[in-house]
Protein backbone atom coordinates (compact mmCIF):
# COMPACT_ATOMS: atom_id res chain seq x y z
CA UNK A 1 0.00 0.00 0.00
CA UNK A 2 0.81 3.50 -0.98
CA UNK A 3 1.96 5.75 1.78
CA UNK A 4 0.17 8.43 -0.32
CA UNK A 5 -3.12 6.95 -0.35
CA UNK A 6 -3.10 5.79 3.19
CA UNK A 7 -4.12 9.46 4.72
CA UNK A 8 -6.62 9.47 2.00
CA UNK A 9 -8.19 5.99 3.17
CA UNK A 10 -8.33 6.91 6.64
CA UNK A 11 -9.53 10.68 6.45
CA UNK A 12 -12.38 9.49 3.86
CA UNK A 13 -13.50 6.56 6.60
CA UNK A 14 -12.98 9.03 9.49
CA UNK A 15 -15.71 11.37 7.46
CA UNK A 16 -17.88 8.75 6.76
CA UNK A 17 -17.78 7.82 10.24
CA UNK A 18 -18.73 11.41 11.15
CA UNK A 19 -21.26 11.68 8.54
CA UNK A 20 -22.91 8.29 9.78
CA UNK A 21 -22.69 9.22 12.79
CA UNK A 22 -24.51 12.53 12.86
CA UNK A 23 -27.49 10.76 10.58
CA UNK A 24 -27.65 8.03 13.49
CA UNK A 25 -28.22 10.91 15.97
CA UNK A 26 -30.75 12.92 14.04
CA UNK A 27 -32.45 9.75 13.58
CA UNK A 28 -32.51 8.13 16.70
CA UNK A 29 -32.54 11.56 19.07
CA UNK A 30 -33.91 14.36 17.09
CA UNK A 31 -36.55 12.31 15.10
CA UNK A 32 -37.81 11.66 17.95
CA UNK A 33 -38.53 15.09 19.35
CA UNK A 34 -40.01 16.18 16.35
CA UNK A 35 -42.25 13.09 14.56
CA UNK A 36 -44.95 13.88 16.67
CA UNK A 37 -45.35 17.22 15.30
CA UNK A 38 -45.06 15.95 12.03
CA UNK A 39 -47.48 13.41 12.83
CA UNK A 40 -50.08 15.35 14.74
CA UNK A 41 -49.86 17.87 11.65
CA UNK A 42 -50.37 15.46 8.85
CA UNK A 43 -53.46 13.84 11.42
CA UNK A 44 -55.10 17.51 10.92
CA UNK A 45 -54.08 17.98 7.32
CA UNK A 46 -56.22 14.91 6.51
CA UNK A 47 -58.89 15.34 8.38
CA UNK A 48 -59.32 19.09 7.18
CA UNK A 49 -58.96 17.41 3.83
CA UNK A 50 -61.45 14.70 4.59
CA UNK A 51 -63.93 17.69 5.79
CA UNK A 52 -63.60 20.09 2.89
CA UNK A 53 -63.89 16.93 0.17
CA UNK A 54 -66.78 15.20 1.52
CA UNK A 55 -70.23 16.24 1.30
CA UNK A 56 -71.83 14.38 3.71
CA UNK A 57 -70.71 12.97 6.90
CA UNK A 58 -70.61 9.65 5.82
CA UNK A 59 -67.23 7.72 4.87
CA UNK A 60 -67.58 5.51 1.57
CA UNK A 61 -69.56 2.01 2.18
CA UNK A 62 -68.40 0.50 -0.95
CA UNK A 63 -66.15 -1.96 1.26
CA UNK A 64 -67.19 -5.18 3.00
CA UNK A 65 -65.49 -3.56 6.02
CA UNK A 66 -67.12 -0.47 6.64
CA UNK A 67 -66.69 -0.65 10.19
CA UNK A 68 -62.30 -0.98 9.68
CA UNK A 69 -62.39 2.13 7.29
CA UNK A 70 -64.14 4.47 10.21
CA UNK A 71 -61.84 3.41 12.53
CA UNK A 72 -58.95 4.04 10.28
CA UNK A 73 -60.66 7.69 9.70
CA UNK A 74 -61.32 8.06 13.55
CA UNK A 75 -57.51 7.43 14.36
CA UNK A 76 -56.61 10.60 13.23
CA UNK A 77 -59.24 12.65 15.53
CA UNK A 78 -57.42 10.32 18.47
CA UNK A 79 -53.80 11.57 17.37
CA UNK A 80 -55.26 15.48 16.89
CA UNK A 81 -57.23 15.71 20.49
CA UNK A 82 -54.53 13.84 22.39
CA UNK A 83 -52.38 16.81 22.97
CA UNK A 84 -55.23 18.44 24.02
CA UNK A 85 -56.82 15.58 26.46
CA UNK A 86 -53.36 15.35 27.46
CA UNK A 87 -53.04 18.86 28.83
CA UNK A 88 -56.82 18.60 30.70
CA UNK A 89 -55.57 15.54 32.54
CA UNK A 90 -52.41 17.46 33.26
CA UNK A 91 -53.80 20.58 34.69
CA UNK A 92 -56.44 18.34 36.38
CA UNK A 93 -53.68 16.08 38.26
CA UNK A 94 -51.22 18.78 38.88
CA UNK A 95 -54.77 20.58 40.61
CA UNK A 96 -54.75 17.46 42.58
CA UNK A 97 -51.28 16.76 43.49
CA UNK A 98 -50.25 18.16 47.30
CA UNK A 99 -47.45 20.59 47.21
CA UNK A 100 -45.63 21.29 44.01
CA UNK A 101 -47.91 20.31 41.22
CA UNK A 102 -45.76 21.46 38.32
CA UNK A 103 -43.60 18.66 37.82
CA UNK A 104 -46.91 16.31 37.50
CA UNK A 105 -48.31 18.80 35.19
CA UNK A 106 -44.57 19.07 33.08
CA UNK A 107 -44.64 15.58 33.06
CA UNK A 108 -48.05 14.98 31.94
CA UNK A 109 -47.40 17.09 29.12
CA UNK A 110 -44.46 15.30 28.03
CA UNK A 111 -46.27 11.99 28.23
CA UNK A 112 -49.21 13.20 25.66
CA UNK A 113 -47.07 14.92 23.28
CA UNK A 114 -45.38 11.50 22.72
CA UNK A 115 -48.34 9.16 23.29
CA UNK A 116 -49.04 10.69 19.66
CA UNK A 117 -45.88 8.26 18.45
CA UNK A 118 -48.13 5.42 20.34
CA UNK A 119 -51.41 6.32 18.95
CA UNK A 120 -49.86 6.89 15.10
CA UNK A 121 -48.42 2.97 15.72
CA UNK A 122 -51.63 1.56 16.53
CA UNK A 123 -53.40 3.41 13.65
CA UNK A 124 -50.33 2.02 10.89
CA UNK A 125 -51.61 -0.89 12.34
CA UNK A 126 -54.85 -1.40 11.41
CA UNK A 127 -53.97 0.28 8.30
CA UNK A 128 -51.84 -2.41 7.48
CA UNK A 129 -54.50 -5.00 8.91
CA UNK A 130 -57.32 -2.90 6.70
CA UNK A 131 -55.13 -3.14 3.36
CA UNK A 132 -54.37 -6.73 3.57
CA UNK A 133 -57.89 -7.26 3.76
CA UNK A 134 -59.18 -5.35 1.14
CA UNK A 135 -56.35 -6.74 -1.17
CA UNK A 136 -57.39 -10.26 -0.49
CA UNK A 137 -60.92 -8.54 -1.07
CA UNK A 138 -59.58 -6.93 -4.25
CA UNK A 139 -58.24 -10.38 -5.35
CA UNK A 140 -61.39 -12.52 -4.59
CA UNK A 141 -63.52 -10.44 -6.84
CA UNK A 142 -60.87 -10.66 -9.53
CA UNK A 143 -62.69 -11.77 -12.63
CA UNK A 144 -61.16 -15.20 -13.95
CA UNK A 145 -61.12 -16.74 -10.26
CA UNK A 146 -62.81 -19.83 -9.44
CA UNK A 147 -65.50 -18.55 -7.05
CA UNK A 148 -67.06 -21.49 -4.24
CA UNK A 149 -70.21 -22.39 -4.57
Amino acid sequence: MDSSTAPTTKDSFVQTLLSASWQAFIICVMRVFTIPWTIWTGAARRLASMRATSKSNQLPTDTEFPVFEWLKASWDGFILFAPFIGLIASIFAASNTYGNGFPVFFMGLVMSYFSIILVSLTKEGLVLMLSIALNVEKISNKPGLPQEA
